[in-house]
């Protein structure tokens, strides 16, 4: 759990910085700066879905997951929920938690962590979140000081999990989840850019069925 703790620590340290720091960086310098963020969100993204090798899969996850999200409304209750805060904290909270928390530095950090003790991938991600939460505050708001909370509750499920497990999940499927969550990454992206919304937490219970859908894919007899 080490990691996790560190990674929180930082993406609260940055977002405290940059809600500090807000009035005084120029907006054009935000602008920049958030374009920046929301270009290498769309080449992580990009990076990530090479990877995928059953793409059938992933589509019919990302089409159950995002109805089953929109009918139990994930996206609409937790915004809704965040922005008893103030508004735009909603938005802002899950932007930043997705860009935080979707990934293979997540994955592979949480599952390094959990198996074998060992933090020093989530440690650098943390450190590269510190800068990413300063500027994402500085732009965003507030929301963003919360997602610290959304990091550590996930990542830390995702490594008590791992460890729970030990090495029984399959390095195909730590592949599969990733390349979706590439495809998230890409959405969230266009999203950080203002190309186009997406009600990403919805769509991010793919990631829940995907382990299913493999399996389910892998028992069908081949003909």
């Amino acid at each position: 759990m080490l990691g996790t703790l560190f990674n929180t620590v930082t993406v609260a340290t940055g977002a405290g910085l940059g809600l500090a720091l807000r009035k005084r960086v120029p907006e054009n310098l935000r602008a920049v700066v958030f374009s920046g963020i929301g270009l290498f969100t769309l080449y992580i993204g990009v990076d990530l879905m090479t990877g995928i090798s059953q793409p059938i899969a992933i589509f019919i996850a990302l089409v159950l997951g995002g109805m089953a999200g929109h009918l139990i409304g994930v996206d609409r209750r937790i915004k809704a929920a965040a922005d008893r805060l103030g508004e735009g904290t909603g938005a802002a909270m899950v932007q930043s938690t997705l860009l935080f928390c979707i990934g293979a530095m997540t994955l592979v950090g949480c599952m390094q962590d959990g198996l074998e003790g060992d933090p020093t991938i989530l440690m650098a991600k943390g450190t590269m979140d510190l800068f990413s939460s300063l500027f994402l505050a500085a732009a965003l708001g507030r929301g963003v000081f919360y997602s610290a909370g959304a990091v550590l509750l996930i990542q830390g499920s995702l490594t008590l999990g791992f460890g729970l497990l030990g090495s029984s999940i399959p390095d195909a499927l730590v592949t599969e989840l990733s390349g979706l969550g590439g495809i998230l990454l890409f959405g969230l992206g266009l999203d950080l850019l203002n190309i186009r919304q997406f009600a990403l937490l919805d769509l991010s219970c793919s990631l829940v069925l995907l382990p299913l859908v493999l399996w389910l894919l892998d028992s069908m007899p081949s003909f």
